[in-house]
């Protein structure tokens, strides 16, 4: 699977899933003129996007496709192989699937130039445990098969959930005033191989992982704008 058809795959997931885009998708395609790196990003939302008040509630969806990636999916694995080992010895190679890493931000911000008060101590610990439990737990933001088995017993991170983070301004009292607060994660998508040989076993599609991967942001975004309520 090529960048494009990649792309094809993550927009149509999108698309499919029902999820509120903030503007035409995508809303960044970033390509670096140092290493040749593509970036994708989309911005999302949940239904009833005043519901939250004082807080706007938004999403952030984003992948990069490395410079080592296109080289490798220019042609075909086999290809690939031959070119890196030569003819005889790319026969008796095998190659793991690749994976793209999608990252993923809920955040809840209010208007720009606006803060509210530091809420309690009390307010933060409701929240926090209202905010984390719902995301690792009833609405999960990411796979819960996070985790896979490597050769050797080792273990292979396939999901991640980071803790909550804050932006927060001081003013001339020397008052701490909230700004925003978000939460970040990835989520690896395996990306199918191509083959020379027609009779090879294909790779399982990225569409079924995508798909159900926003599908969880969707239901993600609507708790994260619940639990505002703690703090507003």
């Amino acid at each position: 699977m090529r960048y494009d058809e990649f792309k094809s795959s993550f927009l149509a997931a999108l698309r499919d899933s029902g999820l509120l885009m903030i503007g035409p998708p995508p809303n960044e395609e970033v390509l670096d003129l140092r290493t040749a790196d593509r970036t994708v990003t989309v911005y999302v939302e949940p239904a009833g996007r005043d519901i939250g008040a004082p807080f706007h509630i938004s999403g952030k969806i984003s992948w990069r496709w490395d410079a080592l990636q296109a080289a490798r999916t220019t042609t075909t694995e086999d290809d690939m192989l031959t070119e890196l080992f030569g003819r005889e010895d790319a026969r008796s190679r095998e190659t793991a699937r690749p994976r793209v890493r999608v990252d993923i931000e809920l955040r809840a911000g209010l208007e720009y130039g606006k803060s509210i008060a530091m809420p309690s101590r009390a307010a933060w610990f409701e929240w926090r445990r209202e905010a984390v439990g719902r995301l690792q737990t009833v609405e999960r933001l990411v796979d819960e098969n996070a985790m896979r088995d490597l050769p050797d017993e080792e273990l292979a991170v396939l999901a991640w959930l980071g803790e909550p983070e804050m932006e927060i301004t001081c003013n001339e009292a020397g008052d701490l005033l909230l700004k925003s607060v978000s939460v970040s994660a990835f989520q690896m998508v395996g990306v199918p191989r191509t083959w020379d040989d027609p009779d090879r076993q294909p790779d399982d599609d990225s569409y079924p992982q995508l798909s159900a991967m926003f599908l969880r942001v969707k239901a993600a975004l609507h708790a994260w704008r619940e639990v505002m309520d703690h703090l507003a």
